[in-house]
């Protein structure tokens, strides 16, 4: 069982190289540093013939269709010089809460399912409003509180002011697709990863739909694999939308109401959620976290 790991990062190396470093070592791992960071010290840190940094670095803005791109990008470099069974989505703030061995039995016996989680966003009522507004000019890296920040928020406030939403069925030639919503975090096959690659690259019509959209990271891949053959190997969650968290079938995930930084206090709480993985953990504050996760691991 051969695993790729797709690792997406803009700060804190050492965390990054603890991750790596944390994850079986036969996996292949493809990495994209934040164009904004300096890529140097992640380099310094992770230097093996099973690591390779993505060349065509983003300039990653929350929110907008560019993160879709750096996806797209470390999918594309895994179907290209890997040979893995799954491709396993991280952020460099990630870690492991089961044992490699566990993990490599979990994906050997998965027989071909697709760990990724959506729900459609039709018919969800006040849940679905952020997905109609229109989000103009949404890729461009201006900081939060500058002029131009606050006239791209005015700009789509007066869109919906004027009742004009967008629609959450994508009407393209040929295909319609309903919009589904799930994390960014998941582990597909490679059958399905190119697929999602073949959209992006030759269905102008639906990238388009998601320039526009909000935080299409997570729901363009979701919309394209339950539009698909492949949705009855995916999970799909069926009623009314509950949180991102719950649609993250491998990652424990805490908002309150941004993503909790954990620590040791938050161990017995991973080690019960049964998640094979957990965010966020960073340098220092979750050090000793780290080293009792270790612990249990082994």
């Amino acid at each position: 069982m051969k695993l790729a790991f797709l690792i997406s990062a803009h700060q804190d190396a050492r965390q990054l190289a603890r991750l790596v470093n944390s994850l079986p070592e036969d996996s292949e791992f493809y990495i994209h540093i934040d164009r904004k960071a300096d890529i140097r010290p992640f380099q310094e840190r992770l230097d093996r013939p099973n690591i390779r940094f993505i060349e065509h670095r983003v300039d990653v803005v929350w929110g907008s269709l560019n993160e879709v791109e750096y996806q797209m990008e470390l999918i594309r470099a895994a179907l290209y010089y890997g040979r893995a069974d799954y491709l396993i989505t991280l952020s460099g703030m990630d870690y492991p809460l089961w044992g490699n061995g566990r993990i490599k039995r979990f994906f050997s016996e998965a027989g071909g399912r697709e760990f990724l989680q959506g729900i459609s966003m039709l018919r969800q009522g006040k849940a679905s409003r952020n997905y109609r507004d229109f989000r103009f000019l949404a890729s461009r890296p201006w900081p939060a509180g500058s002029l131009q920040s606050k006239l791209r928020v005015a700009l789509r406030r007066l869109v919906a002011a004027t009742g004009v939403q967008k629609t959450l069925r994508i009407h393209c030639p040929g295909k319609t697709y309903t919009l589904y919503k799930g994390a960014a975090w998941w582990a597909i096959t490679p059958d399905l990863a190119r697929l999602v690659v073949e959209e992006w690259d030759g269905n102008a019509h639906l990238v388009g739909y998601f320039r526009t959209s909000f935080c299409p990271a997570e729901t363009f891949v979701q919309t394209v694999a339950f539009n698909s053959g492949f949705a009855s190997r995916c999970m799909l969650a069926e009623g009314r939308y509950q949180s991102l968290a719950a649609l993250t079938p491998l990652t424990y995930i805490h908002y309150h109401p941004v993503v909790k930084v954990l620590d040791e206090s938050d161990l017995d709480t991973l080690l019960a959620s049964g998640k094979m993985f957990c965010r966020k953990v960073v340098s220092h504050d979750s050090d000793r976290l780290v080293e009792l996760i270790d612990a249990n691991r082994q």
